[in-house]
């Protein structure tokens, strides 16, 4: 087991020293070998002699290349270690500083001094408590992490240096010093680890954080899978990965086709033709996401450039895509704008019926106008948050119930582990902090109180429509700021609030209006907002009201705005 202290202990400067001594080791026998190679040698010592000199003289090349591989892995291997302990030292300064900047330090024993530890700091609220209490686990996640690496270092230093001193380091069969030297090189590389298994959010970055760049590059070329779905990673890095992906993806899913299709052919079925339709929908979902992640031609098929490539759209991340065997739908996260740079960052999670092949486009369609509007109000209602950038996030990474399941919570538990998780990555991917707001619509509302009641770092909730929150009570959703509701008069769902914690009944929650409203902009310009409330007509109409929070130029929409901008002041109160 590595130590905090053993890590900062670590030599690196002795490392660069025996680096430069086998480079010059290396050189020697490059250059002992380059002459055995000259052809007057050989045909001096070995070409009219006997053949017992010959055996003598492919021994002395035999010894040389084998010492050659030795030595090259040796060097690789003190070149890589070198960059790992160096790595791991920033990372390790990196953790030290965040603990340091809030009252607490990183001991040598792997645990935390918390000056605050007996007493609560001065005029600290009970939500900056909490915060605190996240951050001491987010930290000593980062420093377990750390130590796991500083293991892994170790470890794989010692099992390449006694490969090398049992001359278990071979040069395959090479008579060639410079290729031993290489296939030597290859055998002493440290490879990238692999993620921690069930990491937390904190922990996945920081693994990725202690990485070399060497070993960052092996894993977006050659283990892309690894990060592409990782909360924690940075949001470039996993739509990278993630893009890179898709055609893999595609080839997954037609064998899962091929396989439900000749099944269907010899049973008929209707069990197997089910699950060859799902099958299908996952292709349809894929195709999906390809739309909304890519630019269309004329035809409204994919556009591709000269060379053949698919032409990204500029401000999406792909942050997960999931229609792998045992999933029953595919699952899609998807945002618009940059995750990792803005100040204000939106994730909207839908409910029931809602399905990527089905409704990927339109929530991604509604989430970006949603951001549009949170950056003109930014950028219109106060000089101090102009320029302020907005990303929102469609999450469509759990399976919402498609029937009677809705009249269930256990979809809304199960999917609101995984939102739990995704918003935690976004506060550990990032060096700040930016200012996240979850909006939930219907089942989507209480798949979000559920994953609200785990401590994610949320700074402000958005409930809308909803059946219910999973609890009554505001504290037990752990939100640094506020929560706000909106409800159609005309919206049924809302109405019928099935499942504990109405959020127009729990206290301090704040009730937005959904009705008509007439706003006067900062340039003085009155504009009237329309109304997703329906009182009159029949059932059907007026239970559509469910479905119009998002639409264009309502009270609704430009109250989601303002709280998703952080500047809920200028919304529309009930």
């Amino acid at each position: 087991m590595v130590d905090i202290g053993g890590i900062n202990d670590w030599d690196t400067a002795g490392l660069e020293r025996l680096s430069r001594s086998l480079a010059s080791r290396i050189s020697t026998l490059i250059e002992l070998g380059d002459q055995l190679a000259r052809p007057e040698l050989v045909d001096g010592w070995v070409g009219e002699t006997s053949e017992e000199a010959r055996r003598a003289f492919d021994a002395v090349v035999d010894r040389l290349t084998d010492s050659a591989a030795q030595t090259g892995a040796v060097k690789r291997l003190t070149d890589d270690t070198e960059n790992a302990v160096t790595a791991l030292k920033r990372a390790l300064a990196d953790v030290s500083s965040l603990a340091f900047a809030n009252d607490f330090a990183v001991c040598n024993d792997n645990t935390l001094w918390d000056r605050w530890a007996f007493e609560r700091s001065p005029n600290q609220t009970d939500a900056e408590a909490a915060d605190r209490q996240r951050l001491k686990a987010e930290l000593l996640d980062r420093v377990g992490e750390i130590v796991r690496r500083g293991t892994d270092i170790e470890e794989n230093a010692a099992g390449i240096m006694t490969a090398a001193a049992q001359n278990s380091i071979t040069d395959h069969g090479s008579t060639d010093v410079r290729e031993a030297v290489d296939f030597g090189g290859d055998q002493g590389s440290m490879k990238a680890p692999m993620p921690p298994e069930d990491g937390k959010p904190a922990e996945n970055n920081q693994w990725w954080d202690s990485l070399t760049d060497d070993q960052r590059d092996y894993v977006r070329s050659e283990r892309p899978y690894w990060i592409g779905d990782l909360d924690g990673i940075p949001a470039a890095e996993r739509s990278t990965a993630n893009l890179a992906q898709l055609d893999l993806d595609r080839s997954t899913i037609d064998g899962q086709i091929n396989e439900a299709r000749a099944r269907f052919e010899q049973t008929e079925n209707a069990l197997d033709e089910k699950r060859l339709q799902l099958a299908l929908d996952k292709r349809a979902s894929l195709d999906a996401v390809e739309r909304v992640m890519f630019e269309l031609g004329e035809d409204g098929n994919v556009a591709r450039d000269p060379e053949g490539n698919r032409i990204p759209f500029p401000d999406r991340q792909l942050l997960s895509f999931d229609a792998s065997p045992g999933r029953t739908l595919a699952t899609a996260v998807v945002a618009v704008g940059d995750v990792d740079t803005a100040d204000h960052v939106s994730v909207h999670t839908p409910g029931f019926t809602s399905t990527v092949d089905g409704g990927l486009a339109n929530l991604v369609g509604d989430v970006r106008s949603v951001r549009d509007l949170s950056e003109w109000q930014l950028d219109h209602y106060s000089t101090d948050t102009a320029g302020q950038s907005v990303a929102s996030v469609a999450f469509m990474g759990y399976e919402a119930p498609q029937n009677v399941g809705v009249l269930s919570d256990d979809m809304a538990r199960t999917g609101g582990d995984r939102l739990a998780s995704f918003l935690d990555g976004i506060d550990a991917s990032r060096s700040d902090d930016p200012h996240l707001t979850a909006v939930g619509h219907s089942y989507g509302s209480l798949t979000t109180g559920f994953a609200l009641q785990d401590g994610t770092g949320v700074d402000d909730a958005v409930f809308m429509g909803s059946p219910g929150v999973g609890t009554d009570n505001l504290g037990a959703l752990h939100i640094g700021g506020d929560a706000y509701t909106l409800a159609s008069g005309g919206d049924g769902v809302a109405a019928l609030a099935r499942f504990d914690g109405d959020p127009r009944e729990i206290a301090g929650v704040h009730d937005l209006s959904t009705r008509a409203a007439d706003i006067v902009m900062p340039d003085g310009t009155d504009v009237a907002l329309m109304s997703t409330d329906r009182f009159t007509g029949p059932i059907i109409d007026r239970m559509g009201s469910h479905s119009d929070y998002y639409k264009l130029d309502t009270t609704s929409q430009f109250n989601q705005a303002a709280v998703v901008a952080g500047i809920p002041d200028v919304a529309v109160a009930r």
